[in-house]
C-alpha cells in the first residue's frame, strides 16, 4: 500500500488542522479517523504492547482505551499539527489534565493557586 504520510511543516494553518493525524485508515481506506469504540486491544501478551512505532495502527500499540486508542492518537497529532507542536496531549477532564501537570513537580517547587483546589 503507498504511503500517504507528508510533511506539513511548511503548509498554512488551513491545511494543516484539516490533515495533520487524519491518514486514511489502513484497513478501510476511511479518510476521517474513525471513532475507536474499543475498551480493549490485542496484545502479544498481557502488558506487551506491540507495534507502538505506529500511532495509528490498529491491533498493535494499544492496550486499553483509557491509556490511549487510535481516535485520541490521531486528535492529539492534529492537535500537536495544528499548534505547530511535535507531540500533542488530549485528557478526558481538567483534573486529570492538572494532576498530569502536578505530576511533573519536584519536591521544593512552588505553585501558585486559588484557594479552593
Amino acid at each position: 500500500a503507498a504511503s500517504h504520510t507528508h510533511d506539513f511543516a511548511t503548509a498554512g494553518f488551513g491545511t494543516k488542522v484539516i490533515h495533520v493525524g487524519q491518514e486514511p485508515d489502513a484497513v478501510t481506506g476511511a479518510v476521517s479517523v474513525p471513532i475507536s469504540m474499543s475498551t480493549t486491544f490485542a496484545q502479544a501478551s498481557p502488558g506487551v504492547v506491540s507495534g507502538t512505532d505506529s500511532a495509528l495502527s490498529y491491533h498493535k500499540g494499544y492496550e486499553y482505551s483509557r491509556t490511549n486508542n487510535p481516535t485520541r492518537a490521531a486528535f492529539e497529532m492534529a492537535l500537536a499539527g495544528a499548534e505547530g507542536g511535535k507531540h500533542g496531549l488530549a485528557f478526558a477532564s481538567g483534573m486529570s489534565a492538572t494532576t498530569a501537570i502536578i505530576h511533573l513537580l519536584k519536591q521544593g517547587d512552588h505553585v501558585i493557586s486559588i484557594d479552593d483546589v
